[in-house]
């Protein structure tokens, strides 16, 4: 994952979703697990990830949950890809988990 840890945070909402994304980013693009195109978005200044969109679900937009003004209202709902996780990194046991996307 590109959040320089073993897993990576995001919040997943309707592209026109009740939230504001302002500022410049950069973008890198990388096939997926599925082989769908994925575009990631990053500060140019510091490079700090912001958010991603799959192309092939262009309606929706994960957000990096370190990237908002208040990562505190995060509260995490389930575990994506633990077919992908490191041994040494592991969630809180009681959230949902699966081997990959829903």
């Amino acid at each position: 994952d590109s959040s320089g840890t073993g897993h990576g945070s995001y919040l997943t909402f309707g592209q026109r979703a009740d939230m504001a994304i302002t500022g410049e980013v950069s973008t890198w693009r990388v096939a997926g697990a599925s082989g769908n195109e994925k575009i990631h978005t990053f500060c140019p200044t510091c490079g700090t990830p912001v958010f991603l969109i799959s192309v092939a679900m262009p309606e929706f937009i994960a957000v990096h949950a370190a990237s908002l003004d208040d990562p505190e209202q995060f509260s995490p709902q389930m575990v994506t890809y633990t077919s992908h996780g490191h041994a040494w990194d592991k969630m809180d046991p009681a959230l949902q988990a699966v081997e990959r996307m829903p």
